[in-house]
């Protein structure tokens, strides 16, 4: 009788785990959807560009704020990265999205940097 309990509770307990494991998110190795590394408001951005020097943009207000010393200020961006690349929109703008590749980011900062919003082409 012991021995036809603990072999009910044995098959109960792999019956209970397979249906708990089909409830779980696979990692479909097929699929083609990049895993995000973060995404959100850009704080500031600096990236290699195809002369050797770098590039960038700001959420700041300040020319000199700018990654790299050059690019721009006071830019509205949001971003999306994956270990392949960074997509970038700007909601203020009626551009597509900006693709960068992750091979050529120095140096990315997410968030608002408590600024709420940002008036562009509004300078200081």
């Amino acid at each position: 009788m012991q021995t036809q309990i603990t072999t009910t509770h044995y098959l109960i307990a792999i019956a209970l785990f397979s249906v708990v494991g089909c409830n779980q998110q696979s990692t479909n190795p097929q699929s083609t959807e990049p895993h995000v590394i973060a995404e959100g408001i850009i704080y500031y951005l600096e990236y290699k560009l195809g002369d050797g020097r770098t590039g960038g943009f700001t959420r700041l207000n300040n020319a000199k704020a700018v990654p790299g010393g050059n690019g721009s200020w006071n830019v509205d961006a949001n971003g999306r990265l994956t270990q392949h690349y960074l997509v970038i929109t700007y909601p203020q703008k009626a551009l597509g999205p900006r693709v960068i590749p992750a091979h050529r980011l120095v140096d990315i900062q997410f968030g608002d940097g408590g600024i709420k919003n940002v008036n562009e082409n509004k300078p200081e």
